[in-house]
This record gives C-alpha cells, sequence and structure tokens, in this order.
C-alpha cells in the first residue's frame, strides 16, 4: 500500500514535495503520505477508491484505476481504513491502522 501511494504521489506530483510521516491518534497509528502537484476536486475524492476509476488529474499517465481499489480492500481487511485529502497545494493519502 505504502508503495502504492508513493508511486502515486510521484507520478501525480509537481516533484516539489514528498512527504510521509506517522503518528498515533485515538487509539490508531496514522501514516500520511502526501505530495504538492494536481489536486482531485472534493467530489471526486471518495471515488478515487473504486475499481478502475482514475481522476481527473490523471491526464495521459499510464495507469488502469486499481491501485487505489486494492489498497481500500487490503485495509478493510486489516480493519483499518484508506481516505484522501485534497490540500491547499496538492494530497495526502493516510493510512489508519487499529493497534
Amino acid at each position: 500500500m505504502i508503495e502504492n501511494l508513493m508511486e502515486n504521489a510521484f507520478k501525480y506530483g509537481d516533484g516539489r514535495l514528498l512527504g510521509i510521516s506517522f503518528q498515533e491518534e485515538e487509539g490508531c497509528q496514522l501514516i500520511r503520505i502526501s505530495n504538492t502537484g494536481s489536486i482531485v476536486n472534493a467530489e471526486e475524492i471518495p471515488r478515487l477508491f473504486d475499481s478502475f476509476y482514475r481522476g481527473s488529474n490523471a491526464g495521459d499517465k499510464e495507469g488502469n484505476g486499481l491501485g487505489l481499489y486494492i489498497c481500500r480492500e487490503i485495509m478493510q481487511k486489516m480493519d483499518g481504513e484508506i481516505f484522501a485529502q485534497a490540500e491547499n497545494d496538492g494530497m495526502s493519502f493516510f493510512l489508519v491502522f487499529p493497534m
């Protein structure tokens, strides 16, 4: 999952900044992977995790729309969550693992 999110950050980011952070919050371990660059609009964010869906920022970049879907399926099997958030200058993806 982390590999997929990092690859997406490189692919869809603008190359200025890529970050990964870890924190504990409310009995969970959070991993945040963020990048600067193309932002997906709020209405589109929930659909990013649908199979074969590609965001409007995909442009001519290669892909089939399965990476985030597979990440969500794995996280659900681990009783965790994955979600995305648009930032001022990019996107962040969060993996939430129960402790």
